[in-house]
């Protein structure tokens, strides 16, 4: 197999994973909506979602072709691979999308930097964590097993 082979099986894999965590994503933020997809017209996030969705698939695409490359050709093992690249595109995705917010709403009069930070970035990274952190691990395992067996 040659890298390029195992860093396009890398990509094509990655996508799917993010497709599943962008669907997990969904219906976690459906539940707290009291299962309704409505959510997504009252709460108006839809430049926070369509901004986050696009960093999520673009570090996937990414780390896709590092993952593949890493299990592929250099033989590590899959799953902390996985799980490795699971987490640092939630990470990096969790971070990023604060600074959506933080740029629309900008800071209040009355808000001083650190009082805007703690709301649009801290805050929304924090909770994304907390509650990301198992499924990006348990994508990001799958992730690796997908490309593993792609050979």
């Amino acid at each position: 197999m040659t890298p390029e082979i195992a860093k396009n099986i890398g990509i094509k894999k990655a996508l799917q994973s993010a497709t599943i965590g962008v669907l997990i994503a969904f219906l976690f933020m459906m539940l707290l909506a009291g299962g309704s997809p409505q959510w997504m017209v009252e709460w108006n996030y839809w430049i926070n979602i369509i901004i986050g969705i696009g960093i999520f698939y673009g570090l996937a695409y990414l780390f896709g072709k590092n993952a593949g490359y890493e299990i592929l050709i250099k033989k590590k093992d899959s799953d902390k691979v996985g799980a490795k690249y699971g987490f640092l595109t939630l990470i990096i995705t969790a971070f990023l999308v604060g600074w959506t917010g933080f740029v629309q709403e900008g800071m209040e009069p009355y808000d001083t930097f650190w009082d805007s930070f703690e709301d649009y970035i801290f805050k929304p990274f924090f909770w994304i964590m907390v509650i990301g952190f198992i499924p990006a691990i348990l994508v990001g395992i799958q992730f690796g097993k997908w490309i593993k067996r792609s050979k």
